[in-house]
């Protein structure tokens, strides 16, 4: 039984096709064809089903497909660990990122990374965080930005830095002529929020019942983007909650609308999370090391502790 027997019966699985499973492992059919016939008369097992079209897997042949993907990632996975050992920064990263970090963070380091390590094939997609965490126990991507603590022990937690938040306020609003609002002064009922499964939306609730707001009724409107948000807090009454990154780019007129928190400052904990599975290490440690370099002087500062309060999910 060898790899590539491995990988053809799961080309094979992928196109349910034996030719074009040969051209997409660019062997002939023939040679296809006659290493999976091995492979089924090592495991006394027949994989598939060829009587019917297109190819299915038999009863037995799921379960040996199933293993057959947990080998070969487990290959795959061996082999990054052995470039990680001499230090060599190369090969495939799928990286997840929540849509609340994505547009603001993503600029600042993606093409800084690309020229400075041309070996990397960096692939990156927006995921809530309940998917991120999800697809990096399963292995399915090799590393997350978001929003911590997540409080399961299986991911490891990658400390990167304090994001504030800032109040941003519609135009007319009474608030904007303080210097700083308290959290007490906040009424929900005014709240714009993102909609159901973004972590922001729960560290938004959890900022303003910190100090029991006035109501929690009556939130109108769920966003699914922090641009719309702004949008729709300018055009009408309220407020809404923007983590720092998503306010530098603001236009002049609308950084008058943002308002500090007084006393205690809250923040979100941004990290980098990697799951059980993961063996990419200089990978890792490269992306981490250019994420920092490239964020502002305001967030490369070390947090006082006792000036900042910590938002979870």
């Amino acid at each position: 039984m060898t790899l590539t027997q491995l990988n053809y019966i799961l080309a094979v699985d992928r196109c349910r096709n034996f030719a074009q499973a040969a051209r997409e492992c660019f062997v002939t059919q023939p040679t296809l064809s006659m290493q999976i016939q091995k492979l089924e008369d090592y495991l006394q097992v027949i994989v598939f089903d060829r009587s019917k079209s297109p190819v299915e897997p038999t009863p037995m042949g799921k379960k040996v497909l199933e293993y057959a993907k947990k080998v070969m990632h487990g290959a795959n996975e061996l082999e990054q660990l052995s470039k990680s050992l001499r230090g060599e920064i190369s090969g495939e990263f799928v990286l997840g990122i929540i849509p609340t970090l994505a547009p603001y963070l993503l600029p600042l380091f993606v093409q800084k990374f690309i020229e400075e390590y041309p070996a990397v094939e960096l692939k990156i997609f927006e995921y809530q965080t309940d998917e991120i965490i999800k697809f990096l126990k399963e292995g399915k991507i090799d590393g997350g930005l978001l929003a911590v603590p997540l409080g399961t022990k299986e991911l490891k937690e990658n400390h990167l830095f304090f994001e504030p938040f800032k109040i941003f306020f519609s135009p007319e609003h009474e608030l904007l002529k303080k210097k700083s609002v308290d959290e007490k002064d906040l009424d929900l009922r005014e709240a714009w929020l993102l909609k159901e499964g973004h972590c922001l939306r729960a560290q938004a609730l959890q900022l303003c019942q910190y100090k029991k707001v006035k109501g929690d009724k009556n939130l109108y409107f769920e966003a699914g983007s922090l641009e719309t948000l702004v949008n729709m807090v300018k055009s009408s009454q309220g407020f809404t909650v923007l983590p720092y990154l998503a306010c530098v780019n603001l236009s002049t007129q609308d950084q008058k609308l943002i308002k500090d928190f007084k006393s205690h400052q809250p923040v979100r904990d941004i990290a980098f999370v990697t799951g059980p599975l993961s063996m990419k290490t200089s990978i890792e440690e490269a992306l981490i090391k250019v994420v920092m370099k490239s964020l502002p002087k305001e967030l490369k500062k070390t947090s006082d502790k006792s000036e900042v309060l910590a938002i979870s999910n």
